[in-house]
């Protein structure tokens, strides 16, 4: 045991620690397998002092990274395993479906200062690839096809780590009978596949959260309108477990986790973002379609600079997104509403219309008075190669997206509620003003202990001033 701490001691002192660390490190980035030989390197380069805190770090680390893990399927002419082998383990290395360039966004992040560290963006990579890999959540002809880092929000008790993911094969949401529909009740936006039924929907991605990443991801439900409208009238701090319960005034109709997917669709409705001419309007118009956005096609998006970027007011970032209805819908539903025969023209008196696609973000309504509702700057201005833009939504604090060049990437690391403008503060007080000169109260002559009279005297007067000597 001294032998080895002291073996530690010489480590940190030379910094052999951290270059072990750092090497690890680069050897995992490079090729994410991970195995219970580097998985020791790592807790040895940790700062820990005991050999059981050291084991205790090997086995927790073992036990996250053995969820990512599959069986090795056996040769044809393998002979049976013994009885009480252990089962051989590797991990997803290639995974089918696109994952995108997760540690590349973390980097980028990281220059607008956003960022978690090298280990967990390991382990938040190496999460990502077992959530596809697995299927994890998926119905029967369900498939994953792509995933990203949504975001982090922070929790009083645990933080929930979010993913995004495109899933084909979604069964669509089936209709109610005729005449069983209440026509008040506003059912839930319609599923979708693909990047254009995000626009028009709030349920075109599915979303899992997990609280550390390497545990068990677990599925969002579909977002339903009422709990959107319900979140708007609360403002509450999540606590990190799915199944509690929501206190709050006006009541939330359901639990902690159907209130965290309101606030992701919340948050990302309103904050999805794209630089200008990324994106563009290929609704068809003239036969009648509906609403299509689509990526520009390859050779006409040249991206754009930093200092581009960060000019707001010259259309530089549009919303990728339909704002959500005060109906608690991307998309407006008619809800008992009959266009009379004899008013062809009439509309419906009750249309709530969304903001028009591919709006800049500069004419958004200011959260609170003297605030816009983005704010953009330059990251790294002294080396222009490595310069980023970062804008910043003043609406959600910690929703922000970075970009560089024809690379961008939006995140959110934050409580997950909205901003409420400037806090209250009262005016200060004037200054106390100076003490007046009182009369003097004398008391008179006591009877049975009781104070009989009280005698007003006026004060001394103040002495005369001696006439000057001639």
């Amino acid at each position: 045991m001294a032998t080895a701490e002291k073996m530690k001691s010489m480590m940190k002192e030379s910094g052999l620690d951290k270059f072990l660390q750092e090497t690890v490190l680069g050897l995992i980035e490079k090729q994410p397998v991970v195995s219970p030989d580097t998985l020791g390197a790592i807790a040895m380069a940790a700062p820990v002092t005991t050999p059981e805190e050291d084991a205790a770090r090997v086995a927790s680390l073992k036990q996250r990274i053995q969820l990512m893990k599959k069986d090795v399927p056996p040769p044809a002419d393998a002979p049976p395993p013994e009885e009480g082998a252990e089962p051989e383990y590797i991990l997803p290395v290639d995974v089918e479906g696109d994952i995108g360039d997760v540690l590349g966004d973390f980097k980028l992040l990281e220059r607008a200062g956003v960022g978690f560290g090298k280990p967990a963006n390991l382990r938040m990579y190496l999460a990502l690839k077992m959530l596809m890999h697995k299927n994890l959540g998926a119905q029967e002809g369900e498939k994953i096809v792509r995933v990203r880092s949504w975001g982090k929000v922070l929790g009083l008790e645990q933080d929930y780590m979010i993913a995004e993911v495109v899933m084909e094969g979604r069964q669509p949401m089936p209709p109610l009978p005729e005449g069983e529909q209440p026509a008040s009740v506003v059912p839930r936006d319609a599923t979708g596949d693909a990047f254009a039924d995000f626009v028009t929907s709030s349920n075109a991605f599915v979303y899992y959260v997990c609280n550390v990443p390497g545990e068990e991801w677990t599925r969002l439900p579909d977002v339903q309108p009422e709990h959107i409208k319900a979140a708007r009238l609360i403002k509450r701090a999540f606590s990190g477990n799915l199944s509690a319960n929501v206190s709050s005034k006006a009541p939330f109709p359901g639990k902690e986790i159907d209130y965290l997917r309101a606030q992701i669709a919340r948050i990302t409705h309103d904050t999805r973002i794209a630089p200008r001419g990324h994106l563009v309007d290929v609704t068809d118009y003239e036969g009648g379609g509906d609403l299509a956005v689509g990526q520009s096609e390859e050779g006409t998006f040249h991206g754009l600079t930093p200092q581009e970027m960060c000019d707001l007011r010259n259309k530089a970032w549009v919303h990728a997104a339909h704002d959500l209805l005060p109906q608690g819908r991307a998309s407006y539903y008619n809800y008992g509403w009959v266009q009379p025969d004899d008013k062809p023209d009439a509309k419906d008196p009750r249309l709530e219309k969304n903001r028009p696609v591919l709006q800049s973000v500069h004419l958004d309504p200011a959260p609170y008075l003297g605030a816009p509702a983005w704010s953009a700057h330059v990251c790294g201005g002294l080396a222009p190669e490595y310069a980023c833009a970062v804008v910043r939504s003043n609406l959600w604090p910690g929703a922000c997206t970075v970009g560089q060049g024809y690379s961008f990437v939006s995140y959110y690391v934050g409580n997950g509620c909205q901003t409420t403008g400037t806090m209250f503060a009262p005016a200060m007080a004037w200054p106390v003003s100076p003490d007046v000169d009182h009369p003097e109260y004398v008391r008179g002559p006591k009877a049975n202990g009781i104070c009989d009279d009280l005698n007003l005297e006026p004060p001394p007067p103040p002495p005369a001033e001696e006439p000057a000597a001639a």
